[in-house]
């Protein structure tokens, strides 16, 4: 026998003794049923017991007695339809699923609660005597009261049986006060049956509603109906509920309380229609009796402010599929009948505006406007001083137009200030459907000069700063001490800035003229190209502007912004495209644009022509460079093209006496950009060699922290663009020497400095007072000499002016060496095979200590 049969057989046979001593539980009794059916039996005659009432009295031990069950809603998940798809309109109220018992014993009991057998009833006696007593209405609708006897309360509401219960008992109990509440309801069964997600029979209280009752059985089908819900009591029906009432109007009236015994019948949906588009409530509806269009409409919520409803679908299969259009303003449309299965859809009238124009940009009202006959650009503005933002540009706006039934456009250019001041003229357009006005912006600060009470700079700063400056600064390119103007100086722009309303201006155009300018290349094709143009060269707002209607170079000119200070007014040049014979070719036409813009000379402008504006001849801006030193009149000096070297010193007034002409220090602009594209290739490439070291395979790797020191200064090094120069030579005009001055020079003329410099791999690098008796290697020797990983080979010396010169140390072979002069410095390069190979570090190396220098050759 199996370890189950074993135990089963003990479980029978304690079964066997007594019913009343062993309830078997409900894993025991699922465990004998799996058992099969011949075990069974063989099991039960063996023990001597009856299956059946074994059945039976485990089923009724595994009942539990509830006091008052109440339903609770349960939700689930719902897949929410597609935005296109539509759903029967309500069934998501009652969504759910079936609910389970769950006892409430503090809900509260309205007064007109129809008391019956079951219902608990709690009393409390005080005063004379105390006591509390839980009487139960028994099946005859009566309560027994201890000492008093039954009383019967049947077909009471629980607000009569107070009273009634209450003058009982102090009739018959002398001097006590009695308190009536409501103990557990009864417990009730109803029948939930037709189109129900989970029809059945269910377990009620006795507060249970219509609605209740549903949601609790998992609502109803969607092939069910909800508007005529059957409440049947004894074969007969009571009610019937329609739940759009409740969903719609709110009305409660029919969602009457279930009694004991009572069936909630589904029954099938037979009429529905669908209405979508341009209503509140787009959704399939349940129809009940004769419905007309005007109220379908309303069970949908009404229709939107946007709703066409002059001709609204219908589609209808009857005998055939068939399409109704209906005017819902008329009674007709309203009083249209619907049959199962109509398919209304509420279209959207048009967006698009007709018998509008609109305006916007630099305007005070932006928007559209009714169009009138003889409506002109100045009806719209009004006036400059109340139509148009103090920002409006007045000489450059756009009109764009609909051309045609495909919305292609065309733009055109006119003048605000002309349109307004002469009424009617040329300027002032005549204006169609659908036209669209565009005002520019001149980028000016207007509020600020409006308000008399502002007092702040153009960048909106309303407080000055101190800020302490030094009186005397090292420039870094020439090593001078220069004394601060900033102390004093306006911190205004310069003539070459671009003010902030010319930023504003450019932004403006910008952001208006880009959807016009989409738009006409989308509308371009074969044979039709887009009606742009561009403008370049000397305008304030170069870039590609739409080609209007009748335009003109002067128009063209304005659109751009004007013309700048420096435009060559004799000779402009405009390219376009040529189709010749199938081919495409560009040609140029060289015209006066000075006779262009007066209207003396004709130029014919095509889509996608360039127009250029030169400068004038020898225009160039004003140059400037700083001289420093010791100089008769050091300072910022201008100068124009061509100057030299040698005539900006006698503009100065010539050296002064203490000048040392030889140790001049010159900086370049364009040599700086160059020294720092050089200072980021070395790193670049001093950062490969370093990684390269551990990658060796001779396992010779020696620390690389020195070079990845001056890796780290390399990276922090700042381009001085220095260039060697012979001031000797360029004062007595020798070309090669005396160069051609260019914006931005810097040139720095030193006092006598009677020093010798030693540094590099030196033990101590130091500054020596000039002595021509001294070697090369005796200074070395005054700097503590030089270093293990010093390479003696190759010591150079920097003279004072930059250049770059190696001493004869040779015993064999001599060099052209001139011999130490004041301001000179000793270079000890590091020995590169010191640091396994790094051949770029000692370039890197010579850059920093030459930084400041721009060498010219090694001399021999």
């Amino acid at each position: 026998m199996s370890l189950k049969q074993r135990l089963l057989t003990i479980f029978l046979i304690a079964f066997s003794t007594s019913l009343l001593a062993f309830t078997p539980t409900a894993a025991q009794i699922n465990q004998f049923k799996s058992l099969p059916k011949v075990q069974q039996e063989q099991l039960a005659r063996q023990y001597g017991v009856d299956i059946s009432a074994f059945v039976a009295s485990a089923s009724a031990a595994q009942e539990v007695v509830q006091k008052a069950p109440i339903l609770r809603r349960t939700y689930t998940s719902v897949v929410q339809p597609q935005s296109d798809d539509l759903r029967p309109f309500g069934y998501d109220v009652l969504v759910g699923k079936a609910a389970g018992l769950t006892v409430v014993d503090d809900l509260p009991i309205p007064l007109d609660y129809q008391m019956g057998p079951g219902d608990e009833i709690n009393v409390q006696m005080f005063g004379k005597s105390n006591q509390a007593m839980s009487l139960r209405i028994g099946r005859d609708g009566s309560v027994n009261i201890p000492s008093l006897g039954p009383l019967s309360v049947s077909g009471q509401t629980f607000g009569e049986l107070k009273r009634h219960l209450t003058k009982v008992i102090k009739q018959k109990v002398i001097g006590v006060d009695v308190s009536v509440s409501m103990g557990s309801m009864r417990t009730m069964q109803v029948y939930i049956v037709g189109e129900a997600v989970q029809p059945g029979a269910y377990n009620v209280n006795a507060l249970t509603t219509v609605t209740q009752a549903l949601i609790a059985s998992g609502g109803i089908k969607e092939s069910g109906s909800l508007r005529n819900i059957q409440l049947k009591r004894k074969g007969k029906i009571i009610s019937e509920f329609d739940l759009y009432d409740l969903l719609l109007q709110g009305d409660t009236s029919k969602d009457v309380r279930l009694s004991s015994g009572d069936t909630l019948f589904i029954p099938i949906k037979t009429r529905s229609v669908s209405v979508q588009g341009e209503v509140f409530r787009p959704a399939m509806y349940e129809l009940k009796g004769e419905t007309s269009m005007s109220q379908l409409l309303n069970l949908a919520g009404g229709t939107r402010p946007q709703a066409y409803l002059s001709k609204a679908g219908l589609r209808r299969v009857h005998a055939g599929l068939k399409q109704y259009t209906l005017d819902l303003e008329a009674p007709s449309g309203q009083e249209f009948l619907l049959k199962q299965g109509d398919q209304v859809n509420i279209g959207r009238v048009s967006s698009s505006l007709d018998n509008v124009i609109s305006i916007r940009g630099e305007v005070v009202t932006q928007g559209a406007m009714v169009l009138t006959e003889g409506m002109r650009v100045s009806d719209v503005v009004g006036s400059i001083d109340e139509g148009l933002k103090d920002g409006a540009d007045l000489e450059y706006a756009l009109l764009v137009r609909e051309k045609n039934e495909v919305q292609d456009i065309e733009v055109y250019q006119f003048s605000l200030l002309k349109a307004l001041s002469e009424p009617g003229s040329q300027d002032d357009l005549l204006l169609q459907g659908r036209d669209q006005i565009f005002v520019f912006s001149n980028g000016l600060d207007l509020n600020y000069w409006a308000d008399v009470n502002q007092n702040r700079s153009i960048n909106g700063s309303t407080q000055s700063t101190q800020v302490r400056v030094a009186s005397e600064y090292v420039d870094p390119e020439t090593g001078a001490v220069v004394k601060n103007e900033a102390e004093t100086a306006l911190n205004t722009p310069d003539e070459d800035d671009i003010s902030l309303s010319t930023r504003s201006r450019q932004k403006n155009r910008e952001d208006l003229l880009e959807p016009i300018i989409t738009r006409l290349k989308e509308q371009s094709s074969i044979g039709s190209p887009a009606l742009l143009f561009e403008v370049s060269g000397l305008v304030r707002f170069p870039g590609v502007y739409p080609l209007t209607v009748n335009a003109s170079v002067a128009s063209l000119i304005e659109a751009a912004g004007g013309l700048k200070e420096e435009a060559y007014l004799d000779s402009a040049e405009l390219t376009y495209r040529n189709l010749t014979d199938g081919r495409t070719e560009l040609k140029q036409l060289t015209f006066s644009l000075a006779d262009a813009l007066s209207g003396k000379s004709t130029v014919s402008l095509y889509p996608q022509a360039h127009l250029a504006v030169k400068a004038k001849p020898d225009w160039s801006e004003v140059l400037t460079l700083e001289l420093q030193g010791e100089v008769v009149f050091p300072g910022k000096y201008t100068f124009k093209r061509g100057d030299t070297i040698k005539d900006i010193i006698e503009r100065a007034g010539g050296f002064t006496e203490f000048a040392y002409p030889k140790g001049a220090v010159f900086s370049r602009e364009r040599l700086k950009r160059q020294e720092a594209e050089r200072l980021k290739y070395l790193n670049a490439q001093l950062k490969q060699e370093i990684s390269n070291m551990s990658l060796r395979s001779d396992g010779n790797v020696s620390d690389p922290s020195q070079a990845i020191a001056v890796l780290e200064q390399l990276g922090q090094a700042e381009p001085v663009g220095r260039l060697v120069i012979n001031m000797t030579e360029a004062m007595a005009g020798n070309p090669l020497q005396n160069l051609i001055l260019e914006q931005g020079d810097k040139l720095f003329i030193p006092a006598l400095n009677p020093a010798i410099s030693v540094v590099g791999e030196v033990q101590y690098a130091s500054h020596h007072t000039y002595n021509p008796d001294l070697t090369v290697d005796e200074y070395i020797a005054s700097s503590g000499g030089t270093k293990r990983q010093a390479d003696t080979s190759r010591v150079y010396i920097v003279k004072a002016n930059g250049s770059v010169e190696v001493p004869n140390r040779s015993f064999w072979f001599s060099r052209n060496y001139k011999p130490l002069e004041p301001g000179d410095a000793i270079i000890v390069p590091i020995n590169t095979d010191y640091m396994n190979g790094l051949t770029t570090l000692s370039t890197a190396t010579q850059v920093l200590y030459q930084l400041g220098v721009a060498w010219s050759a090694v001399k021999d």
